[in-house]
């Protein structure tokens, strides 16, 4: 389950990576891969860029959330070391 923490995290900071795009890109030269605009003003992206920094803290939190569930999981099925027992006379 460690893998898709992983995978739930690099969706989180791509996520924050659009998120600050959309805030410092004009609207009329944003990159093609964040869909199609049709606004013709140099007005900023607010709410995408707020969306996008807001699914990328909830997708950081539900990898922490796995991470930490994987982690106390693995550790209750580890068994604790055997001592030997004292010989007897």
């Amino acid at each position: 389950m460690k893998w898709l923490a992983a995978v739930l995290g690099v969706l989180g900071l791509l996520a924050l990576i659009a998120g600050i795009i959309y805030f410092t890109v004009d609207a009329n030269q944003l990159p093609s891969f964040l869909g199609a605009l049709h606004i013709h003003t140099h007005a900023k992206r607010k709410r995408r860029g707020e969306a996008a920094i807001v699914i990328a803290v909830v997708l950081w939190v539900i990898a922490g959330i796995v991470y930490y569930v994987d982690t106390r999981a693995r550790s209750r099925t580890t068994t604790p070391p055997t001592v030997p027992a004292a010989p007897q006379s």
